[in-house]
């Protein structure tokens, strides 16, 4: 278990002072880093062991947006790691000890010569003391692809939007997509697959399909034969 206080800050807040979708993932990143950090495996130590956390996906489910200024208690840990992959959960709660937002991930080590997925040894299980415990009780790992789509929005990645593993970072997708939303949407689920990396120069399509409060954004090349990702806001 790993835990660190954030102050929400101007950046992270939307147009109604409550915390944005971008800014909970940029918490929850940091606190992701800070965990590995401790633990002898981030991203300080990846120039001498040659690895880097790669995100596969994320679940998340706000309870509340609290505002500018607030103090934000946040908790991780691993619920589980197996030879390839490791799932890590989130607990987040207020200066009141309000809850805020509860989410999942799973992520999987690159090594950065080969650019192959890598196996995650017993040392590195041993390291983050996995706790075999889930905020939720099931997780789909699987987003349909709408046939269909009412919205869209291109885009071409640009050098601000690539990170240290040198392609579009993870929190970017979302922020993306929200621009194929229509106008007016609220949510308080978000769930993300990452498929196929986006890199510098890319040419992305965010297409998005509305049905019934809930909202697919597929993101898919200039020649719409690639998904990157897929993401399903409700």
């Amino acid at each position: 278990m790993y835990e660190y206080d954030f102050t929400i800050q101007y950046v992270d807040i939307n147009t109604n002072n409550q915390l944005s979708d971008y800014g909970l993932l940029k918490y929850l990143q940091e606190i992701a880093c800070l965990h590995a950090d401790s633990r002898g495996f981030g991203l300080n130590n990846t120039p001498q062991n040659r690895l880097a956390w790669i995100i596969l996906n994320w679940k998340i489910e706000f309870v509340s947006r609290p505002g500018w200024n607030t103090k934000l208690h946040i908790k991780t840990w691993a619920s589980k790691i197996d030879n390839i992959s490791c799932y890590r959960d989130f607990e987040v709660t207020d200066e009141h000890g309000k809850k805020v937002a509860i989410a999942s991930s799973k992520w999987v080590l690159l090594n950065i010569d080969t650019h192959h997925i890598t196996k995650i040894t017993s040392e590195i299980k041993a390291a983050f003391e996995p706790i075999c415990t889930s905020v939720f009780e099931k997780i789909s790992e699987k987003i349909t692809e709408p046939d269909s789509f009412e919205t869209s929005f291109e885009y071409t990645i640009l050098k601000r939007d690539i990170d240290t593993n040198q392609h579009l970072n993870n929190l970017n997708y979302i922020m993306l997509a929200k621009e194929a939303l229509p106008q007016k949407t609220s949510f308080t689920s978000i769930e993300v697959i990452y498929k196929h990396q986006c890199v510098l120069g890319d040419k992305v399509r965010f297409m998005c399909h509305a049905e019934n409060g809930e909202y697919v954004i597929a993101v898919k090349n200039a020649d719409n034969n690639v998904l990157h990702a897929i993401i399903r806001l409700s």
